[in-house]
């Protein structure tokens, strides 16, 4: 069983929640059907899959059926998360912000957002909604809703060490930051994932009075999808 306690440790670490609901509920899909459609979609770009799919059942992670949804959860170092399938084929992924529970390394003190991870976590999350378009999930298209959880007080950080950091503090006051898109079945199945995610992370650098370049988001998107091309391209 999920570990008691998890949720609340990704949400004190800082997180981000999705929740991706069809606009159409699909016919005949059950909570084993639930598990592997998500799966056979999970997006392997950087070395850890969006979402995590968990091998095994262990004090590390695991995997559960129940009467309405298929859930895996993952407590393991830096990797805290869990998702839900529901049979109605509404998705809900929680994932704690990696630089929130690790401060080894570079990582400076204080809470941040790792400016590169997280335009790579809000791309997945929409190639992984086009995915499970493809796999005929959301026929009649779906709503993406993301969050970025505990962000009062959070600062901007540029992790690569061969770029430079910001010269002054880019800081939110938000609680919470909510993006929200409506995605018609056309966007999903004929339109290029990358280019909802760029606006969605634009909507969010922009609470944290940040303005990126196109430019910039999208050489950075491009960096991910190159990492394991070949693979998953």
């Amino acid at each position: 069983m999920m570990r008691v306690g998890l949720l609340e440790k990704i949400k004190a670490a800082g997180f981000v929640r999705v929740v991706i609901r069809p606009t159409v509920i699909p016919e005949s899909l059950t909570v084993v059907t639930a598990r592997e459609v998500v799966k056979n979609a999970s997006v392997s770009l950087r070395g850890w899959d969006y979402p995590h799919i968990a091998a095994r059942n262990d004090k590390h992670g695991g995997y559960e059926h129940h009467a309405e949804y298929a859930q895996d959860w993952c407590d393991w170092y830096h990797h805290v998360e869990f998702w839900r399938m529901y049979k109605s084929g509404q998705f809900l992924h929680y994932k704690a912000l990696r630089e929130g529970l690790s401060k080894e390394g570079n990582v400076p003190k204080g809470p941040v957002l790792a400016v590169g991870s997280f335009m790579y976590t809000v791309t997945e999350v929409t190639e992984f909604a086009h995915r499970l378009r493809a796999a005929g999930l959301y026929k009649e298209g779906a709503t993406i809703h993301v969050v970025l959880g505990n962000s009062r007080g959070r600062r901007l950080w540029v992790e690569d060490p061969m770029r430079l950091d910001f010269l002054s503090p880019m800081v939110t006051s938000a609680e919470s930051i909510t993006v929200e898109r409506s995605i018609r079945t056309s966007d999903l199945l004929l339109g290029d994932p990358k280019d909802i995610s760029l606006s969605m992370i634009a909507e969010f650098f922009d609470a944290f009075g940040w303005t990126p370049s196109q430019d910039l988001i999208s050489s950075t998107q491009t960096e991910l999808y190159n990492l394991k091309l070949g693979r998953d391209g």
